[in-house]
C-alpha cells in the first residue's frame, strides 16, 4: 500500500510500484489522507489522488479527518497532530488488506532534514540513526534517492504532482530546515550534505543496534517486574559500559511509560547520577514516571499508580477456612486449605502451617504500630518495624505486606515474606492448613 499525497515523491512512488507490480508480483494500492488544514486546496488533491489511481486501474482508499479540529482539543503541534493521525489512518487501512506493507515516499534529502532535526532535539543514537529502509510494516523505497532525481523522473514520465503550500511556510522548522538551513550548507560547507548525513546515520543507527543488542540480551538478567514497578538490578547496571547503562535505562522508561517522547539526554543522565549517587529513598520526577532508589535497585513507577493501600485495622478480615477470602484492600484473595499431609511447595505466596498449634479464627490486616514478629527458625522476636529495615524492605512497601496473625494476635507470616515460628509444622504435626496469595485486578 502507497500512501499518496500527490506530491512529486509520492507520485513516482505510485507510478515506479504500478510499473514493477507485473514484473514482482506485487499487489498495490493506494491511501491517501486529506488533513482539511487547506480547505478546497486539499479536496482537491485528494481527487487528484483519486483521478491518477483510477487512470491506472489502482484502488484507492482516501478520507478526510478535521486535524486542526484534533489539535485545538489535544494541543499538539501541527506536523506531529498530523503525522500521527496519518499513521494511524495508513496502519487502518493496511489492516484491512490483511497486513499490507505501507511504502512512503521519503528520500535521502528528507533523512537529512530528520537528522538534522533529531540533532537539534538532542536525539540519542536511534534518533540521529534516522529513517530506516524497513521498520516494521513500514518500508522506505526511496531513502537512496535524491530529491532532483525524483522530480527529473516525473518530468520525464510525463506526471504532473500536486503542490502543498504549506511546504513553503517556514514558520515549520522541518520547512526552515528545508528551505532555508540545508541550502545553505550546501553553498558554503558542502554540496552532499545529504548523502553525508545519510552515511552519518547509517554509522550512528548501524552502532545502536549493536548496542540495543545487547541491553535486551542483558535485560533478564537485571529487570524484574514487582506489582506496579519495574526493577532494575542499580549494581549489576553500574558494572556496564556507560552506553549500554544508557540504553537499559531507555529500555525501562518505554517499558513503563509506553513510550519516550519527551524524554531526553539529560533526564536518562539524571537516572544515571542516581545510580552511583543517590542514597536509598531518593527519587526523581521524569515526565510522566518517577524512579526512585529502593535498597534491591532503581524502581521505576508511575506516580499514584502504586499508593499505599488503604490500611487494614486489627483484628483484620477473618479468614475463611477452608474456602477463598477476597481482601480488596490489598487487591488480594485468601485460598485457606486444610489437609492431613503436608501441601507442596508453591513459592513465596503461599505458606503452611501445623494447625493445631493455631489458635483460630486467623486474620489477615496491614501493619500497626507495636507490632513484633519472631522469624521461623530465629532465637527470638524483634518489632516489626526492626525486621522490615533489615530486610531491606522499602518504606513506601511496607504497608502493602498482608500481616497474618491468629485470635491471640501473634503474627504467623509476613505474607510474601516470611513465615514464623509460631505454628511452624514440626514432624509430629498430623493437620496443615496452607494459606495462597492471589493478586486479584481491580
Amino acid at each position: 500500500m502507497a500512501a499518496c499525497s500527490g506530491g512529486p515523491d509520492s507520485l513516482a512512488l505510485v507510478h515506479v510500484f504500478h510499473e514493477l507490480s507485473e514484473e514482482y508480483q506485487l499487489t498495490l494500492a493506494v491511501a491517501h489522507l486529506d488533513h482539511m488544514f487547506r480547505g478546497a486546496q486539499s479536496a482537491a488533491d485528494a481527487a487528484f489522488v483519486r483521478d491518477f489511481c483510477a487512470q491506472r486501474g489502482l484502488v484507492c482508499y482516501t478520507t478526510a479527518i478535521d486535524v486542526p479540529a484534533y489539535i485545538a482539543r489535544g494541543g499538539r503541534s501541527p506536523e506531529e497532530a498530523a503525522r500521527m493521525i496519518r499513521y494511524r489512518y495508513l496502519q487502518e487501512v493496511a489492516s484491512r488488506l490483511g497486513g499490507a506493507k505501507i511504502a512512503t515516499g521519503h528520500h535521502q534529502d528528507d533523512q537529512a532534514e530528520t537528522i538534522l532535526l533529531h540533532l537539534f532535539r538532542g536525539a540519542g543514537g536511534a534518533g540521529l540513526g534516522g529513517m530506516k529502509p524497513v521498520s516494521g510494516n513500514i518500508i522506505h523505497p526511496f531513502l537512496a534517492v535524491t530529491r532532483q532525481e525524483i522530480e527529473d523522473y516525473c518530468r520525464e514520465q510525463g506526471l504532473t504532482p500536486r503542490l502543498d503550500s504549506s511546504n513553503l511556510k517556514t514558520d515549520y522548522l522541518r520547512n526552515y530546515i528545508r528551505l532555508e538551513l540545508l541550502p545553505r550548507i550546501k553553498r558554503e560547507i558542502n554540496a552532499n550534505v545529504a548523502e553525508a548525513l545519510t552515511r552519518a546515520a547509517q554509522i550512528i543507527g548501524d552502532e545502536h543496534e549493536l548496542i540495543a543488542q545487547e541491553a535486551r540480551r542483558l535485560w533478564p538478567a537485571i529487570a524484574f517486574a514487582e506489582q506496579e514497578r519495574l526493577l532494575l538490578a542499580a549494581q549489576s547496571l553500574a558494572e556496564q559500559p556507560v552506553a549500554l547503562r544508557r540504553e537499559v535505562i531507555r529500555m525501562a522508561i518505554e517499558k513503563k511509560r509506553g513510550s519516550l517522547k519527551g524524554i531526553s539526554f539529560r533526564h536518562v543522565e539524571k537516572v544515571l547520577e542516581l545510580i552511583v549517587d543517590g542514597v536509598t529513598g531518593s527519587e526523581i520526577r521524569l515526565p510522566g514516571l518517577s524512579v526512585g532508589k529502593g535498597y534491591s535497585g532503581l524502581e521505576f513507577f508511575v506516580p499514584g499508580q502504586d499508593e499505599s493501600p488503604a490500611g487494614i485495622a486489627s483484628p483484620g478480615v477473618r479468614l475463611c477456612i477452608p474456602g477463598i477470602t477476597a481482601v480488596p484492600e490489598l487487591k488480594l484473595a485468601i485460598t485457606a486449605r486444610l489437609s492431613d499431609y503436608r501441601p507442596p511447595d508453591r513459592g513465596r505466596l503461599s505458606a503452611v502451617f501445623d494447625w493445631d498449634e493455631l489458635k483460630p479464627p486467623i486474620w489477615v490486616r496491614t501493619r500497626q504500630a507495636g507490632d513484633r514478629f519472631r522469624p521461623a527458625g530465629a532465637p527470638g522476636g524483634k518489632k516489626l518495624k526492626e525486621y522490615l529495615i533489615d530486610a531491606k524492605i522499602p518504606r513506601r512497601q511496607r504497608d502493602a505486606i498482608p500481616v497474618f496473625c491468629d485470635e491471640t494476635g501473634m503474627i504467623i507470616w509476613l505474607g510474601g515474606l516470611r513465615t514464623a515460628q509460631q505454628g511452624r509444622p514440626a514432624d509430629g504435626t498430623a493437620r496443615f492448613l496452607q494459606l495462597i496469595i492471589e493478586r486479584q485486578e481491580e
